[in-house]
């Protein structure tokens, strides 16, 4: 592949100048219109080292707004950023709509530089490169315009531009030894960047291969591509059909089970019998507190239920006794305009716990499919392909070593009324009852075919849901802190 490309394509200096005066001025033009038409652009640069990126990211941006676009030099992660999976990190930095975000070098560093000095195993690959596509088919989804190159030296260029850098007193710090290494084994980085290239060229993001020897040739087809690119999604954008409102559905189809009516809500414990077994559970999981230190084991507890379900009560009880410096609650509610202007993802994304410590949601992504796709706040199309999404999510986070605990705490509709009278008419629970949870309650049917949905589409083997019974608290809160202690110990045993 990378052997057909031509390389000794070049430009004159009067025919660069010509066209890269006029093509700067068109991407300024084009970035005031992204900025515009809210459209946010992910562009990645990978290549040979000493290949120009730096050069051409310098000129990308030298006629842009600098308030609309961040530069993103990647380098090894981290010890923080170790302690989370790979993409984490890149996540951190996805554009707002409207923004650009360039990235010199990217989360193809996993599958390149990590692949040839052997950091990450040749029987992942296969895997990281799953992931990556993932990533980048939920940007595109979500209508980030994602635009990739790949630039490709000689190795003769490759080693005579290193010499030439390694040899300027003002230049030689940017060499650096891996780049040496790549220059001696050109041959096989080659070939890992053709695997590379050929697993995740795909159609929501294609790569564009550039010949980079001549060094104006390689920026005038850079900034062609992007031009090009930019103003067929601008396109695009005026010509997509109006999204449509989400599709209600009251009864589930006759191929899907009703998973909560399957749920004994019978269930209850005695006052002492609580007392006992509350005590019980929560020293195991003060005993795996340690272990989950020891070895550095990342837990997420999602907490999902019906209003008045008993979440804030059971998470009380599964913290009681856990060191606070160890574990973080999340309560999440409507997303506020910063996250709006992002993917759907990215606010989880960013309250990950890190190794060794458990992350508690108090409601999760899970809000894509119920309460977002219910009250219209996500188009048919966005709840459906949600699915997918968030099974791709937690699978990455899965193969990175997270436990993932999801409990639907479950109650009947004559008890979820009970509480809510009972908050009513008590001036120190009154500020948990609001008009919301009136307005729920009167779409109960709606809910219920979308949990039940929800439930069935995402419980995976390695991330599978827990349905506990609620209507007695005490069973519950019990039932919940040995769900979360079983699945921590079954993975560390």
């Amino acid at each position: 592949m990378l052997d057909n490309l031509d390389l000794k394509l070049e430009l004159d200096k009067k025919d660069y100048e010509l066209q890269i005066e006029t093509l700067m001025q068109q991407l300024r033009s084009l970035q005031k219109t992204c900025w515009e038409q809210k459209l946010p652009v992910v562009v990645v640069l990978e290549g040979w080292a000493a290949a120009g990126k730096g050069a051409l990211v310098k000129q990308m941006v030298n006629y842009m707004d600098p308030r609309g676009f961040h530069v993103y030099p990647v380098w090894p992660p981290t010890e923080q950023e170790q302690k989370y999976p790979f993409l984490w990190r890149f996540w951190q930095k996805m554009p707002v709509k409207g923004s650009i975000s360039f990235f010199y070098h990217s989360w193809y560093t996993r599958v390149l530089e990590d692949r040839l000095f052997g950091r990450v195993k040749a029987a992942d690959v296969p895997l990281v490169m799953q992931q990556i596509n993932a990533f980048e088919r939920q940007l595109v989804d979500d209508g980030v315009a994602v635009v990739k190159f790949w630039i490709h030296l000689s190795r003769r260029e490759l080693k005579d531009r290193l010499k030439s850098y390694a040899s300027d007193r003002l230049l030689s710090w940017r060499v650096r030894p891996e780049d040496w290494q790549q220059a001696e084994d050109y041959q096989r980085y080659t070939s890992i960047a053709e695997d590379m290239l050929l697993q995740t060229s795909t159609g929501h993001s294609p790569w564009t291969l550039v010949e980079g020897n001549d060094q104006k040739w390689a920026q005038v087809k850079v900034l062609t591509k992007l031009a090009t690119v930019l103003t067929t999604a601008i396109d695009n954008l005026s010509h997509q059909p109006p999204e449509t409102s989400s599709s209600l559905q009251e009864h589930l189809y006759p191929t899907e089970p009703d998973l909560l009516a399957q749920v004994d809500l019978n269930l209850s414990l005695s006052k002492d019998e609580y007392k006992k077994q509350l005590q019980k559970q929560q020293l195991k999981l003060l005993k795996l507190q340690m272990k989950i230190h020891q070895h550095q084991l990342p837990v997420l507890v999602l907490f999902e239920g019906w209003d008045a379900a008993g979440k804030g009560g059971a998470i009380k009880r599964l913290t009681d006794v856990l060191d606070p410096r160890s574990y973080q609650v999340h309560t999440f509610s409507a997303p506020t305009d910063e996250e709006k202007a992002h993917h759907y993802l990215w606010r989880f994304w960013r309250k990950l716990p890190p190794a060794g410590t458990i992350g508690i949601c108090d409601r999760s992504w899970y809000g894509r499919v119920l309460v977002e796709r219910i009250e219209g706040f996500a188009t048919e199309t966005e709840w459906r392909r949600a699915y997918r999404e968030i099974n791709e999510f937690e699978a990455q986070l899965t193969t990175s070593g997270y436990v993932i605990v999801k409990i639907w705490l479950h109650i009947s509709s004559e008890v979820q009324l009970q509480r809510f009278q009972e908050r009513e008419n008590n001036e120190f629970k009154e500020y948990k009852l609001t008009p919301e949870d009136w307005r729920n309650r009167e779409q109960w049917n709606l809910y219920e075919v979308a949990v039940n949905q929800a439930i069935e589409r995402t419980s995976t083997p390695n991330a599978p849901w827990t349905i506990i019974p609620a209507n007695d608290k005490s069973y519950a809160r019990v039932k919940v802190i040995e769900t979360v202690t079983e699945a921590i110990k079954a993975r560390l045993d």
